[in-house]
């Protein structure tokens, strides 16, 4: 018997819903409901100066305004004086072009695209995360280079807040791996996160629905517990470079050059007290009120990130102020009452405990909590002390001459010093003669020395990863290597070999060519790349549970057609890989399909029911 044109248009109709249905089932790259994936707000392409740096060289092949629209997850918040945006620096080239603003608004990210990312034959992206005071045009770029030139599809965030709220910039990572997702077709990316930027990601790695991050400070990490995007899966491997993830006390610890902030300079870190005795607390009448930039959320908060990055290390390592045996550098102002809190002979203010308490107690939960257990973790910490100031002209702008000048004192002072201070605090410590030179002529700089550390963070908090392996995450490696924060982001034999060239071409820069062996020895670049490169074999779908791991007969293969074509799970075809890349750079065709099948259904619908 005859079918009807009815009823074969009613099998077409029941086909199309199961090819729609299969269309839907496929992962998406899924993002908050007021955060579009699809598209950027704007976008500059490798031609245009936003993708350039200061020489005007090319750095990226494309950068991308994104924003969420969240009002009540994302807020404006208050730029510390002297902090904003500045494009001309070399360590944020072009972001206020960018952002479109020297101070934007939280709910906006800028999103960088490394050249090659359209092509890359590795099969999972890196999202590269910048840490506080940064933006990713300024210090992620060598080791963006570096890792494209490995065959790898690479991307780097730049939150619009310098030092803030890392709720929200845990949002922001959820976004940028949404459109990182959308626009390479992979379902999972891994992300390297320097310093507080790992904290931002270790969050989003962390967040489900059972998550309690507490009110917190104006209701942060409630809001974020809420409205956040919990964890979708979509990381593969997460490695932490110098990341604060025992917390810090820098503020509260080194308290000498909030003295400058008391008499009108602009703040350096976050200020630990809420008010300035300019003629000393014998005058209480004449005061200052610094409750702006403090790390309390009252009266302004242009430091909330920082605030939450805190805890107290007074019970590990002996704040400086009481240490003699540092000679000037115990020389902190307020040392006591700054920690403790009370009045002190200059200032104020409620000491460290109290603006913990006031941050919502975030590491505490984020240690409680531990990021996914299907992420892989991979730790980086710095033992070295020494921080590289004669390079960095906007290191040298921002301390001031007066301080290169104080830093750099006698031999003889430094071989004291080392003797007695260093050796005992930096077991492994050894400075050349050519870094002598450069601590002596201020080209080099002593961080973080009342304890080991890479001159910022203390390296038994960078290596504290137990928090983060709480829920049973993989720990692929705990690595230490003899670099200061900074360099964790430079050493490769690109920069390493231009540093030794440097020192040796001129005299007065001797201690360059120590900071370039340096970066041979220890190459953090080829340690990133091993640890990415965990998993992977040559056109292996980065699943480590599959056959093509070990098996010679792998199914990667483009030519083994005959063999395994037809086979279930077959990954020659880009769809069907573990990482589910498409052609790198074609726009994911998913949204489209469904749209036209959905379309298409509903017009044969009306068609079989008149």
């Amino acid at each position: 018997m005859p079918r009807s044109p009815a009823r074969s248009l009613r099998r077409i109709a029941l086909g199309l819903v199961g090819l729609a249905w299969l269309a839907l089932s496929i992962p998406r790259a899924g993002a908050t409901s007021y955060f579009d994936a699809t598209t950027a707000e704007q976008a500059w392409d490798a031609a245009e100066t936003v993708c350039q740096d200061l020489d005007g060289l090319p750095v990226w092949d494309r950068v991308e305004r994104q924003q969420d629209g969240d009002t009540t997850l994302f807020r404006a918040e208050e730029f510390p004086p002297g902090w904003a945006w500045d494009g001309g620096s070399p360590v944020s080239p072009h972001i206020d072009t960018a952002f479109g603003t020297a101070e934007p608004h939280s709910g906006i990210f800028v999103l960088h695209f490394a050249p090659g990312w359209s092509n890359a034959d590795k099969g999972t992206p890196v999202l590269l995360v910048p840490g506080a005071g940064a933006a990713a045009t300024g210090v992620m770029p060598p080791l963006a280079r570096h890792l494209a030139a490995q065959g790898r599809s690479v991307f780097a965030i730049t939150f619009a807040h310098p030092h803030g709220d890392n709720y929200q910039q845990a949002e922001q990572v959820a976004n940028a791996i949404a459109r990182i997702r959308e626009v390479t077709g992979c379902t999972q990316v891994d992300i390297l996160g320097h310093s507080k930027g790992a904290i931002a990601a270790a969050l989003y790695l962390s967040h489900h629905g059972g998550a309690d991050w507490g009110a917190g400070d104006d209701e942060r990490g409630a809001n974020y517990a809420a409205r956040g995007t919990e964890y979708r899966g979509d990381v593969r491997k997460f490695i932490t470079a110098g990341a604060p993830l025992d917390g810090m006390d820098t503020p509260f610890r080194w308290t000498s050059t909030h003295l400058l902030t008391g008499y009108g300079d602009d703040p350096l870190t976050a200020c630990p007290w809420s008010l300035f005795y300019p003629y000393t607390t014998g005058n209480m009448a004449v005061y200052e009120d610094l409750r702006a930039i403090d790390l309390w959320p009252d009266d302004g908060d242009a430091f909330p990130g920082q605030r939450q990055l805190l805890r107290a290390w007074d019970d590990v390592h002996d704040l400086p102020g009481g240490d003699a045996q540092l000679g000037i550098y115990a020389m902190q102002q307020d040392w006591w009452t700054a920690y403790h809190g009370g009045l002190g002979l200059y200032s104020y203010g409620d000491g460290i405990d109290d603006a913990i308490a006031a941050s919502g107690g975030l590491l505490g939960q984020l240690a409680a909590e531990g990021i996914d257990p299907g992420v892989q973790l991979a730790v980086l910490a710095g033992t070295n002390p020494l921080i590289w100031i004669d390079g960095r002209e906007e290191l040298v702008d921002v301390w001031g001459e007066g301080l290169v000048d104080f830093l750099g004192q006698s031999s003889g002072f430094y071989n004291t010093f080392l003797g007695d201070v260093i050796e005992g605090r930096f077991p492994d410590f050894e400075l050349t003669d050519d870094e002598r030179i450069g601590v002596s002529s201020g080209g080099l700089m002593f961080g973080e020395i009342s304890g080991e550390s890479d001159g910022v963070i203390f390296t038994a908090s960078a290596s504290a990863s137990g928090g983060l392996l709480a829920r049973g995450a993989t720990l692929l490696d705990s690595h230490t290597v003899d670099l200061a924060h900074m360099d964790l982001l430079f050493a490769g034999s690109e920069m390493g070999q231009f540093l030794v060239d440097e020192g040796n071409a001129d005299p007065g820069a001797v201690y360059l060519r120590a900071l370039g062996q340096r970066y041979l020895e220890e190459d953090t670049f080829s340690w990133y790349e091993q640890i990415l490169a965990q998993g992977e074999s040559a056109g292996d779908d980065d699943d480590d549970d599959d056959d093509d791991d070990d098996d010679t007969a792998d199914d990667d293969s483009e030519d083994d057609d005959t063999a395994d074509d037809a086979a279930a799970g077959d990954d020659d075809d880009p769809w069907a890989s573990d990482c589910g890349c498409r052609t790198a750079g074609v726009p994911a065709p998913v949204g489209g399909a469904v749209s036209a099948l959905l379309g298409l259904l509903l017009i044969l619908w009306r068609r079989t029911t008149r």
